[in-house]
């Protein structure tokens, strides 16, 4: 077989680019992976509201439980968004890699607000907890409005 530069090119460039892509993993697998962790994060968020506008005592032993994995899922975010991974079956919008630092900042608000929610969860108040549900809804809503595609 012929070795020419061309092809020597074309090998350094894949030898290059490979690792990057690999690195990260299969863009479709993290796609489905943070997906999932969204659901999951919907999910607790829903629990919570449900127990603290029912005021359904008898669930607040849950909530401790929900606003850890809130918490712990938020401060994960920015991490389920490596570069590479905005093409295929998402609703991820661009800017959230052209605008990293808004994207990490916004995530960042829920983190904050998902950790106070647990130091007042942790306090057992019931009605302090659902109104510090609200600050988590609203960073929800504002990386949402920002960073997710419409349906």
């Amino acid at each position: 077989m012929k070795f020419t530069i061309r092809n020597t090119v074309i090998l350094l460039g894949l030898i290059c680019i490979t690792p990057a892509v690999y690195a990260q993993g299969n863009p479709d697998a993290v796609i489905s992976y943070r997906k999932n962790v969204m659901k999951a994060v919907g999910g607790h968020t829903g629990a919570l509201f449900t127990i603290a506008k029912g005021n359904l005592t008898e669930y607040q032993d849950q909530m401790l439980y929900h606003a850890r994995a809130l918490h712990e899922a938020a401060r994960s975010i920015p991490a389920m968004y490596p570069e590479g991974t905005g093409e295929g079956k998402t609703r991820a919008k661009a800017e959230i890699w052209s605008e990293r630092e808004a994207f990490e900042a916004v995530a960042g608000d829920m983190a904050k607000a998902a950790e106070k929610l647990v130091k007042i969860v942790e306090a057992g108040n019931l009605s302090e907890s659902f109104q510090a549900l609200r600050p988590l809804g609203k960073s929800c809503k504002a990386c949402h409005k920002q960073f997710r595609k419409r349906r």
